[in-house]
């Protein structure tokens, strides 16, 4: 989800998952993933929608400047 995988941080992650395992922060990691994964998701979908409004606009006025012209 972030970060970059040098030794120390891949090293932090064997300590969390395999020797010495913490299921709640295991947990709430994936807690944090998901919750990072649905704000993504969210944000996609927003600038879709925003994408899609400015191109009525664009119609709407072309439309609009074609009809003010006849």
């Amino acid at each position: 989800m972030k970060g970059e995988a040098i030794p120390d941080f891949i090293a932090e992650m064997e300590e969390l998952f395999e020797l010495n395992r913490d299921n709640a922060k295991i947990r709430q990691m994936k807690k944090d993933v998901e919750e990072y994964e649905h704000t993504i998701r969210l944000k996609i979908e927003l600038e879709e929608q925003a994408r899609l409004k400015e191109r009525e606009v664009e119609h709407l006025t072309n439309k609009a400047n074609s009809i003010k012209n006849k």
